[in-house]
């Protein structure tokens, strides 16, 4: 058995809304634990009724059936409740909860069952999206095994995303084996495919923000770095705020006919004068990913990569530093200096740091840049001598 009880992932927003879905899940249950009222039920085999796609998310079949989910709300509610605010998550967990149960009650084929009803396909929905937001953040679980006449228990913590893995997986595998008949594990892995939609569209459009740990992100980006907090502690905004941040920015641009790449560069500089590192990187990089042609001014791009090398966020420097090399009509040797000094000196990539110094020739520099060279190739090399392994893959311009 495991039972996850907590997470390391950064918590924003106090999670109201979860806990009062695991109050409103125990209230039903004490008012009809007998299920008399089953026109709340999912009812399969007997037409299309949309209002039973949201009541039956909130009824349980017995105590086990209610305490395993509301374990489990808990610990991925607390994520996407942290990440969305009150509103958000309830929105999410009541959308992906009717987003299932409207696809068994029309689609699946019924079977023996008559009805169906739980908080696990809105839970396994929860959980597709820590997977994506959330996926190098480890749950702290609690696992009970017994045989042999022994209990054992240990508290091991599991990376959410091979936790999420697992679970939506085998309950997918089970479903596919049912040949997609009404059953539990198929209402839990389309709850997980309606988290999955939804995960990706939110990042899409830049409704909730991951600071650069979501699972594109890391997959695009590489898996080298740590965990790290905001640079500057500010309040993270709730869905429902950046959802009114974004049509009110849009009615101002469309009522002053701005362009949209004046707005967006005046908002990066605005992150940088105020010294909020990350709210630049999260607002640069979600502008790249939903307009790659935008390019900030070399100015901007270089107060950038200075403030990110401040904070010694290495692998989002040099993917800035190797968009403003790759994009700049007159880049600064410098930049491309400094390119190679965190790739060899803090990522440990002799390789890729040689090569980006086979475009700095010495003949092009001053006495100082051509020492500092010489000195990084050096490096390099004893790296290399010393035996250190790198995959030999050119750096990702962010």
């Amino acid at each position: 058995m495991i039972i996850p009880w907590g997470t390391d992932a950064p918590i924003y927003h106090r999670p109201i809304a979860t806990i009062g879905v695991m109050i409103a899940c125990v209230a039903a249950f004490a008012v009809d634990p007998r299920h008399e009222h089953t026109e709340y039920l999912l009812a399969l085999g007997d037409g299309v009724h949309p209002l039973q796609w949201v009541t039956n998310i909130f009824l349980h079949g017995d105590v086990m059936h209610l305490l395993g989910n509301l374990l489990f709300l808990w610990a991925f509610g607390i994520i996407v409740e942290g990440k969305l605010g009150a509103i958000g998550f309830l929105a999410v967990f009541v959308a992906m909860g009717t987003f299932q149960s409207a696809l068994i009650q029309m689609f699946a084929d019924p079977g023996h069952s008559r009805y169906m009803l739980g908080a696990s396909g809105s839970i396994y929905g929860l959980m597709a999206l820590c997977m994506i937001w959330a996926p190098r953040n480890d749950l702290y679980c609690l696992v009970i095994l017994s045989g042999f006449m022994r209990l054992l228990v240990f508290q091991p913590e599991i990376p959410i995303l091979w936790f999420s893995v697992f679970y939506i997986a085998w309950e997918v595998m089970i479903a596919g084996l049912l040949s997609l008949s009404a059953s539990s594990s198929l209402a839990h892995a389309t709850g997980a495919l309606g988290g999955v939609i939804l995960g990706l569209l939110l990042l899409k459009l830049d409704l909730v923000d991951c600071e650069g740990w979501d699972l594109l992100s890391r997959m695009k980006h590489g898996k080298t770095g740590t965990m790290h907090r905001p640079t500057k502690k500010r309040p993270q905004r709730s869905l429902v705020e950046r959802v009114q941040k974004k049509v009110t920015k849009a009615k101002k641009a469309r009522a002053a006919g701005e362009d949209p790449d004046v707005v967006a560069l005046r908002t990066l500089r605005a992150h940088l004068d105020a010294d909020e590192t990350e709210a630049a990187m999260g607002f640069y990089r979600a502008m790249r990913r939903k307009r790659p042609s935008w390019r900030p001014p070399d100015p901007e791009r270089v107060d950038l990569i200075k403030a990110l090398v401040a904070v010694q966020q290495w692998e989002d420097a040099a993917g800035v530093m190797q968009a403003y090399l790759d994009e700049s009509r007159l880049p600064a040797p410098k930049i491309r200096l400094k390119l190679a000094e965190v790739l060899i000196r803090r990522l440990e990539r002799p390789v890729a740091g040689l090569r980006i110094l086979e475009r700095l020739p010495v003949s092009d520099l001053p006495a100082n840049l051509a020492e500092g060279r010489r000195k990084l190739v050096a490096m390099a090399q004893h790296l290399q001598d010393e035996g250190t392994l790198e995959l030999d893959d050119p750096v990702q311009a962010i």
